[in-house]
């Protein structure tokens, strides 16, 4: 817990009402290289963080958004410019605390040691109480004399939310707190976080969080800063008024989240258009079209009128899940005898299964367009529904086979298979294809959820002796 910052006695009150809990005011920060030169990471911040606001931090690599954070939370002094925090209601609670990527957890200590730690001052009945509270509210109340060690990651991560949340501090901060861990608790974490946001005792006032996730984003926050790099500014402020918990799915969640890409892509488009210029060495009354043609193929973007939205940019690639497509043909079939859908939690029970047992399952349904979770409700779409309530099994099948065309990857790689002619598509030309959509995720499983979920469908079929795909029909 931190108490170094500064307190401001009188909270500011904005023309529309909002309390302010944190405010930056001309935050400038510079650090030193080796050979004496100062670099200029962050330059002129100002922002306002409100009561009751979960704000996200977004922003090109290299812009500075974990130093804006460290800033904020007292862990680094800015070099100009000031971070004052209003006066809590209770002059005893902590005014941050702050989770790290890294879980930063005790190895000696068990869970349970590892989250008190941050409470050592309360009495012990106290203590023991808010402990056993927040263990029980993520999940985590059967571990609590379990080592890190023994420990996942989304786990791990849990117990480092708990800690930073037990002492009820003013303002939560945290540093790309998924970065680290796999998309799939990644997405669990989330729905967590989401979760505990809405509880109606939550003490904890605000929370900033640093994200380079445009998911992440919207699914948590209730208002987006985008940072421009060299030095690190305010590029855009973007506001997400979506009721929690949030539908991923809903058209109104989809319409937001297509303006904050393209918004990011507008950062991006403008910093490639720079570079290329400056490399070209361009005059001032050069032609520049072909130079912005170039880059606008480069950058994910809305073609034609972005306003008017007549014609879509394709939607992201994601990666796909390695599992069993058998395991979300059962959840399916289950969720279809609730009209209204079933709690996450709810159905782990009536499985007898943990929640990390059929998370998978859930996310790769939520992938194919099968369902989606507004929040932990498991609901059905249409086309779900319709999957579960079908007797023949080829008709399910064919259901199925056409929500896994629809996934940007399989249908990319299933043209390039069948463009063979029946000779087959390597392997490795397969993994090329993978590694261009998805730059950031493991190639070779990817290729394994792949074949997994196309032999599935009957769509591909793979010799391993020949190393090579081919189209099923």
């Amino acid at each position: 817990m931190l108490n170094a910052l500064p307190i401001a006695h009188e909270p500011r009150i904005n023309r529309n009402g909002r309390k302010t809990i944190v405010s930056v005011r001309s935050l400038c920060r510079d650090f030193v290289r080796p050979n004496g030169n100062i670099v200029t990471v962050l330059e002129g911040i100002n922002l306002d963080v409100y009561d009751g606001e979960f704000l996200a931090v977004l922003g090109t690599s290299g812009s500075g958004k974990s130093t804006l954070l460290r800033c904020m939370a007292g862990l680094l002094k800015p070099t100009r410019g000031s971070v004052t925090y209003t006066q809590p209601e209770d002059p005893n609670d902590p005014l941050v605390s702050f989770v790290f990527q890294n879980f930063a957890l005790f190895p000696w200590m068990t869970v349970r040691e590892n989250v008190e730690i941050a409470v050592r001052h309360l009495p012990k009945n106290e203590r023991s109480a808010r402990v056993d509270s927040i263990l029980e509210l993520v999940g985590l109340a059967s571990y609590e004399d379990v080592y890190p060690r023994e420990l996942s990651g989304g786990m791990k991560q849990r117990v480092s939310l708990s800690r930073a949340m037990v002492g009820e501090p003013m303002v939560l901060f945290l540093d790309e707190p998924f970065s680290s861990l796999d998309p799939l608790t990644s997405e669990s974490l989330r729905s967590e976080i989401g979760r505990l946001w809405i509880q109606p005792d939550r003490k904890i006032r605000a929370a900033v969080f640093v994200t380079h996730n445009l998911d992440e984003a919207m699914q948590l926050a209730d208002r987006v800063i985008i940072l421009q790099a060299n030095p690190g500014m305010i590029y855009r402020t973007f506001e997400v008024p979506i009721a929690r918990p949030r539908n991923p799915n809903a058209q109104e969640f989809r319409k937001l989240e297509d303006d904050l890409e393209r918004l990011f892509g507008e950062l991006q488009l403008g910093r490639m258009l720079s570079e290329h210029e400056e490399e070209l060495h361009l005059s001032a009354d050069a032609p520049t079209q072909n130079v912005q043609e170039e880059a606008l193929t480069s950058v994910p973007a809305k073609t034609g009128n972005s306003m008017s939205g007549d014609v879509e940019r394709p939607r992201r690639t994601k990666p796909l899940i390695n599992t069993s497509l058998v395991l979300v043909e059962g959840l399916l079939t289950r969720l279809a005898e609730e009209e209204i859908g079933m709690d996450l939690y709810d159905l782990a029970d009536d499985m007898g299964q943990s929640v990390d047992h059929v998370l998978p399952a859930v996310a790769s349904g939520e992938l194919l367009g099968l369902l989606f979770t507004p929040g932990t409700r498991l609901v059905l779409t249409e086309k779900g529904r319709s999957f579960a309530e079908e007797q023949d099994p080829l008709l399910r099948r064919a259901i199925l086979r056409d929500a896994c065309l629809n996934l940007p990857m399989v249908a990319s790689i299933y043209e390039l298979v069948k463009g063979t002619q029946g000779d087959g598509l390597e392997k490795s030309i397969a993994l090329e294809q993978i590694v261009m959509m998805l730059p950031f995720e493991d190639p070779d499983l990817q290729f394994e959820a792949l074949l997994k979920w196309c032999r599935h469908v009957n769509l591909l079929s793979y010799d391993a002796a020949r190393a090579c795909l081919y189209a099923e029909d």
